[in-house]
């Protein structure tokens, strides 16, 4: 992960530091991720902050996303998930992860392998792009078809609708 680039895949980003910039305490890791599909933002990051708790931290919170952490003012900005009611009404990133992609015709065109991020706005975090996973000439290349959040058409239990147009591009 480089500093000033401006997306990351979100395999990049799971696992990082959070880190408190009021005492330069390690308050917990990134375990994952709060979406609202009505406009492609991030509402939060889950914080893995011991052997089985976590917590929220919005990402209005954020001070900033570098190579080996995540930053904040302190550690009171991150809150019990049960303490934020908006948290139960969205989807957490990792089930994205096993999304189908359908066209809008009713074919299966691959599964989400990774989510890309723009963090250019660290309190703005978004998802600009799904990955699809891939088979292992994709694996060994490093390239992977992708498309936009914009394209994406509908959001389902367990599907991302695209457009016929967008199906076929990704073949």
């Amino acid at each position: 992960m480089d500093n000033n680039q401006a997306t990351i895949r979100w395999s990049e980003l799971a696992g990082i530091a959070v880190v408190s910039l009021a005492d330069g305490k390690k308050v917990g890791t990134v375990d994952d991720f709060y979406f609202d599909p009505a406009n492609s933002t991030i509402y939060a990051l889950r914080v893995k902050t011991g052997m089985f708790g976590h917590k929220a931290l919005k990402v209005a919170n954020i001070n900033g996303i570098g190579q080996h952490a995540i930053t904040t003012a302190n550690e009171e900005l991150i809150s019990k998930e049960s303490e934020d009611p908006k948290l139960s009404s969205l989807l957490l990133g990792h089930n994205l992860l096993s999304y189908k992609i359908l066209s809008a015709g009713g074919t299966i065109v691959g599964t989400v392998g990774n989510v890309l991020l723009d963090t250019s706005v660290p309190t703005a975090l978004r998802i600009v792009a799904f990955e699809l996973s891939g088979g292992l000439r994709e694996r060994l290349g490093g390239r992977y078809p992708t498309f936009g959040s914009n394209q994406v058409m509908r959001y389902g239990r367990d599907v991302l609708v695209v457009s016929d147009e967008v199906a076929q591009s990704l073949h």
